[in-house]
């Protein structure tokens, strides 16, 4: 046989091996996962760490836990006026997507969600959880939040510039508040030394349980996108689905 009358025999495939199709479904499967995880978080976000402070302030009950209370609260109300003072629109592909049913109404900059994980990230890493423990909880805390913001920018809720400022803006105030409003080196802030003289008893350094209803109200309505969900209810003519 002449060397150009040669013919190359294809490889015989294993009946092992894995086909193109189930290849393409395999290598998938991980970014599938990632993408359910991602929506989960994201989803879940603002009721989860709303519910794990407001738990945590019902647990402790101490002046401490309380002053770093009003500081979210403050944090979350400087987030809604700065939304309707900038008026900043959320990115376009929001009114088209089917995937957001309680599509919000107001501006986008900043992201209240990135003001929120920024400012609870870094008081509970810098005000709440012991020294040695607080590389841990930082890492923990960044990927939560991580997710949490992929998932507003992935579907469209904000752009990237609208949750890095909110970021910013978060951990900023959260510093700011750690520095001057609660204290540091053992020296009281103004805020701590005023829910020490007037929010806490003197004899055991708690509130009692009943005042636990306070920031669960106010939480619900300033955090919990209270207005956004009234005005979605009186759209639909207060019919619920």
């Amino acid at each position: 046989m002449r060397r150009g009358d040669a013919r190359r025999v294809p490889a015989l495939r294993s009946s092992d091996d894995p086909s193109p199709s189930q290849s393409a479904a395999s290598s998938s499967e991980p970014s599938d996962a990632l993408h359910r995880i991602i929506a989960i978080v994201g989803k879940t976000a603002s009721t989860a760490v709303s519910a794990s402070f407001f738990l945590l302030l019902a647990y402790r009950r101490d002046a401490s836990i309380l002053a770093l209370w009003i500081g979210s609260i403050l944090n979350a109300v400087l987030g809604k006026v700065a939304k309707k003072l900038l008026n900043h629109d959320r990115p376009a592909e929001l009114r088209d997507t089917d995937r957001i049913r309680l599509k919000p109404s107001d501006g986008g900059m900043p992201s209240s969600h990135a003001m929120s994980l920024g400012f609870v990230g870094t008081v509970v890493a810098g005000g709440i959880v012991p020294e040695e423990h607080r590389l841990a909880a930082e890492l923990a805390m960044a990927a939560y939040s991580a997710a949490a913001l992929r998932y507003r920018v992935r579907d469209h809720l904000h752009t990237v510039e609208q949750v890095a400022v909110g970021l910013a803006l978060g951990v900023g105030n959260a510093l700011a508040w750690l520095e001057f409003a609660v204290g540091r080196g053992g020296e009281a802030g103004p805020v701590l030394s005023w829910v020490r003289d007037h929010c806490v008893a003197a004899d055991t350094g708690l509130f009692p349980y009943s005042t636990l209803a306070i920031p669960l109200v106010v939480g619900i309505v300033v955090v919990g996108s209270f207005e956004r969900r009234i005005a979605l209810w009186v759209k639909s003519g207060g019919k619920d689905d």
